[in-house]
């Protein structure tokens, strides 16, 4: 199985989003979107006017519900249901003030927070990859003028002109929002990194109809790719903090305390869930300008196979292992070796690697380094029939207590030596990124509720059953249709 050659920085799962270095955004404030920053100067109306806009038309009919595109080119009854759905939701998104921000970039933050954000299926990304949609947004003037794939590129970019603001002005309300967390310095880094890149896309025109204007459009979004590499480390950090703040408020047990306060677990999931829609939509976007390779649709390969993934996947975790213990356990495949269907290969990389390392240290730990391991199970269950790709993780690592098992899914839970944590926190910004066997087996306690996350995305889930003083069971489901929406909250 050979896995999608894209850029280092455009991986987004595994082993590689930026190996080899440090890279470093190109995208500089310019000086009109440094206006915005400054609360004395009004942000300037857009003045770019293109000669040949009218070569490029949208078609007024309505889309296909499966196409990236329908949910935002509405009939006037949508936007009136709209319109009235702001009206009678009046605290919904509001004229929030956000923290060191002018008014008036706060208003344009406001404005697109009380978009509706567009929800996407695998299976829409494929369709619109392949130009299957294309027919339905173009004049047949525009179609003659361009190559499919110009058309194609045109027609995303398009869609992620619009689509990106609106999704990260959501995320910024919810970063001003949530409780106490928000002071936390890392916390407070996130929220102008996705403030510089709102004010950038804006700035940006707002349609595009060429080919120059696309190519444009690609290094921006590029740029915001790169920069936002780190964001999953850097809100780990935030959350570290968050933690040792309410110890040294409170004196309590702070795993504890993190456990029960829900409201930040529920803003934890709809920040990382919605993280990972947006990495997806511009990387699908960035893959689709690579060099076309065979069964994939940007980063979707059609015919990805579990088996292929799982042998990287343990290969990873056993490098991992080794490197801690000097030894690792034996991991035995079985079930549908040979199923293929169509996934993202980076998305079950990284589940994988998440649930095999956990499954290595704590068989490890349990036995004792000088022992004989007994075998990780893994099985790939499939029918003609079912509805999802099952994978099935085994453990013999002692198991969970029963009062842990919740606090699991907690991105502040690990039982890691606090030595690594803080060294992990104490990374240098442009030395982290989101994944990779650089980092420790265990570390800040994101692993599983972000595993469960990107199996979420396209309809999937993550389930664990264990069974103290014995071992620990992992079920991966994955939606085999394709044809789930992402779960865009609020």
């Amino acid at each position: 199985m050979m896995y999608r050659h894209l850029p280092r920085r455009l991986r987004l799962g595994g082993v590689t989003i930026a190996d080899g270095g440090i890279w470093r955004s190109r995208a500089a404030l310019s000086q009109r979107t440094l206006r915005y920053l400054v609360p004395r100067h009004p942000p300037q109306p857009n003045r770019h006017h293109h000669a040949n806009a009218s070569s490029l038309v949208l078609s007024s009919s309505a889309s296909s519900s499966s196409s990236l595109f329908g949910a935002w080119k509405r009939n006037a009854t949508q936007q009136q249901q709209e319109r009235f759905i702001s009206f009678t939701q009046p605290m919904l998104s509001q004229e929030m003030e956000y923290e060191g921000v002018p008014p008036d970039v706060a208003k344009l933050i406001n404005t697109h927070a009380k978009k509706v954000q567009t929800p996407v299926s695998l299976q829409a990304l494929m369709r619109t990859g392949r130009g299957e949609f294309l027919d339905k947004h173009f004049e047949d003037a525009a179609v003659e003028k361009h190559t499919a794939t110009e058309l194609v590129l045109m027609q995303v970019a398009s869609f992620l002109r619009r689509e990106l603001p609106i999704r990260l002005a959501h995320r910024i309300q919810d970063l001003e929002k949530v409780p106490l967390m928000k002071d936390m310095q890392s916390v407070k880094e996130v929220k102008q990194l996705y403030i510089q890149s709102f004010l950038e896309l804006l700035e940006f025109d707002k349609k595009i109809v060429n080919a120059d204007q696309e190519a444009a459009f690609s290094r921006l979004v590029e740029g915001i790719y790169e920069r936002h590499s780190r964001v999953l480390v850097q809100m780990a950090k935030g959350a570290y903090e968050f933690r040792n703040h309410i110890a040294a408020e409170k004196g309590m047990n702070a795993k504890d305390v993190f456990a029960k306060m829900e409201e930040t677990h529920d803003f934890l999931d709809r920040f990382y869930l919605c993280r990972i829609g947006i990495r997806v939509l511009i990387g699908q976007y960035l893959a689709l300008r690579q060099p076309p390779v065979d069964h994939y649709v940007g980063i979707i390969c059609s015919v990805t196979s579990p088996y292929e993934i799982v042998k990287r996947a343990i290969d990873d975790a056993a490098f991992m292992c080794t490197r801690k213990y000097g030894d690792a356990p034996e991991v035995i495949m079985s079930g549908r070796l040979d199923l293929t269907f169509p996934y993202v290969p980076t998305h079950l990389h990284y589940i994988m690697l998440e649930l095999l390392k956990n499954s290595m240290r704590a068989t490890v730990e349990w036995h004792g380094p000088d022992a004989d391991f007994p075998p990780i199970k893994v099985i790939i269950a499939d029918g003609s029939d079912n509805e999802d790709v099952v994978i099935k993780v085994s453990d013999e690592g002692g198991g969970i207590p029963r009062s842990n098992v919740k606090k699991i899914w907690s991105y502040l839970f690990t039982t890691a030596d606090p030595s690594i944590q803080e060294g992990m926190v104490g990374v240098n910004n442009n030395e982290a990124v989101d994944h990779g066997i650089d980092s420790p087996l265990a570390g800040l306690g994101y692993g599983l509720p972000i595993s469960r996350s990107y199996c979420r995305y396209f309809g999937g889930d993550l389930s664990i059953m264990s069974m103290e003083g014995y071992g620990t069971d992992a079920f991966v489901y994955l939606a085999r249709l394709g044809n789930s929406k992402e779960p865009v909250p609020i």
